[in-house]
């Protein structure tokens, strides 16, 4: 039973020619790197669920048991930052993943396109073209287009879906940005109309 799947692998790589090769390398490219963004945004998105982002938003004051919120600039500060290392980092990824993905259709279509020259070739040769040339013509068009497609479709979706996550967290991280800049400014005032004249 291995055996027979092993022979199958082979005679379909070697039926795909040097474009498929293309292809797996492209296909292990794509997964890589959909799968460390996908960690990178999943950890990310628990730190900001969890608010940990806005950790250092407590200023000590001049006496050491006492605590003052942090201003203004300083959540800002700290927002931009978190922004900046964390999201950041996935959404610089997100485009070239798009270019990778949509190679892969191309890339079988090269190989498509290879085959059917080899085709071509072998009928243009004379009138008893070798049946064996055609097929593997034929053939080569078949696979890489094939193994082209099924790279692409499921990581296509797969991205959709990273985007999604990414535009939900960013959402989210800003949601919280808002409370809490509402909440100091409500502190402040508060604080402000409490002082004796």
């Amino acid at each position: 039973m291995n055996s027979e799947i092993t022979n199958a692998i082979q005679q379909t790589l070697h039926e795909g020619g040097v474009t498929l090769y293309a292809l797996l390398v492209l296909a292990v490219s794509i997964y890589a790197i959909l799968f460390s963004v996908w960690r990178h945004l999943t950890a990310t998105g628990k730190v900001v669920a969890a608010g940990k982002w806005l950790a250092p938003a407590k200023v000590a004051s001049s006496l050491p048991w006492e605590t003052k919120p942090a201003s203004f600039r300083e959540v800002q500060r700290t927002y931009a930052a978190f922004e900046l290392d964390e999201m950041a980092w996935v959404e610089r990824r997100l485009p070239f993943l798009a270019i990778l993905i949509s190679t892969a259709p191309l890339l079988g279509l090269l190989g498509t396109v290879a085959g059917m020259l080899i085709t071509f070739s072998g009928m243009a040769s004379g009138n008893n073209a070798p049946i064996d040339t055609i097929s593997t013509g034929i053939s080569r068009a078949l696979v890489t287009t094939q193994a082209g497609l099924v790279i692409a479709i499921p990581a296509a979706f797969l991205l959709a879906l990273l985007k999604r996550q990414t535009e939900n967290t960013h959402l989210q991280l800003q949601q919280q940005l808002h409370t809490h800049l509402s909440q100091n400014l409500q502190l402040s005032t508060s604080n402000s109309q409490n002082l004796p004249p």
